[in-house]
């Protein structure tokens, strides 16, 4: 498997912790890579943008993951283009993940595949959403005639993965994940020559996501509930005990920690400390803008 120097990015990522601002880290323009537009969680996170990915293949902007607070600006500074983007992957509808997705898109509009949950009583679908959001009678109904979206909602009660894209040596699959009540999904991206999964929200309660992410090279989980957590965040987010045991579990080849909300470097190193208990592999601590060659 593959590592990334995780030493020393984990040194400097607690030395940015309370940072404003983070080292920009320009992708290259062969091969695939992750980069991080946000590493935060959903309240205070130390000057971080809330969750959102991009994925690069030969120095394009291919996939999007999320679109949380605060991405909009990343995404530009990252030198993405919404020409390039073919998929857009919501795990799900909280703001954190999805809130930025309109300011993402305008002005320009454009085609896209947009891939997201169905619904339950507490949340709309992923069409439902697109539509109260940018359809005609929505709230930023002015991007509608910019908009030609191809929607795929994924089953969040399916208990197998659902393809979602397939193309020129790229493969994304969705598994349902628990997170509390809201419909949630992981999502896993193989290449010709890597992997990677995005572990979402989740509280790390059904092992069928261990048999879902088995063997990828790389996993971004969210740490976002500490090990004495309890009651809503508990509920809703896995504790650092249950993240390394279910990246040892199904073998992963490194992880990558995003969704951050420690707030100081000491609030981060002991949950660190404890999924490094349980994981014995490399771990990368996520910054915004990083970008990290898989």
């Amino acid at each position: 498997m593959k590592t990334v120097r995780p030493k020393l990015r984990h040194l400097l990522a607690l030395l940015c912790l309370a940072c404003s601002t983070s080292a920009f880290s320009k992708c290259l323009e062969s091969g695939v890579q992750l980069q991080i537009l946000g590493s935060g969680g959903p309240g205070d996170s130390g000057g971080r943008a809330s969750s959102g990915y991009l994925l690069w293949v030969d120095g394009v902007s291919r996939i999007m993951v999320d679109a949380g607070s605060g991405t909009k600006d990343q995404f530009h500074r990252a030198g993405a283009n919404s020409d390039d983007i073919d998929l857009v992957a919501l795990s799900h509808l909280h703001p954190d993940h999805s809130a930025e997705l309109p300011a993402i898109f305008w002005p320009a509009g454009g085609s896209f595949l947009i891939s997201g949950p169905t619904g339950s009583d507490a949340f709309p679908s992923i069409e439902r959403f697109l539509e109260l959001l940018m359809g005609a009678d929505g709230a930023y109904a002015v991007l509608a005639p910019r908009m030609n979206l191809q929607v795929t909602a994924v089953d969040v009660n399916a208990r197998q993965a659902t393809q979602i894209w397939g193309e020129e040596n790229i493969l994304v699959n969705a598994s349902a994940v628990p997170h509390g009540n809201v419909p949630t999904l992981a999502y896993k991206f193989e290449f010709a020559h890597t992997s990677i999964a995005f572990a979402s929200d989740q509280n790390g309660s059904d092992p069928a996501f261990i048999d879902f992410v088995r063997g990828v090279d790389y996993l971004v989980i969210h740490l976002t509930g500490t090990e004495d957590a309890t009651g809503v965040i508990a509920q809703l987010h896995a504790k650092p005990s249950v993240w390394g045991d279910m990246a040892a579990s199904a073998d992963v080849g490194q992880v990558i920690v995003s969704h951050i909300s420690a707030t100081t470097p000491a609030m981060l190193e002991e949950s660190l400390a404890i999924i490094r208990g349980h994981y014995a592999g490399p771990i990368v601590i996520g910054e915004d803008l990083m970008c990290i060659e898989l």
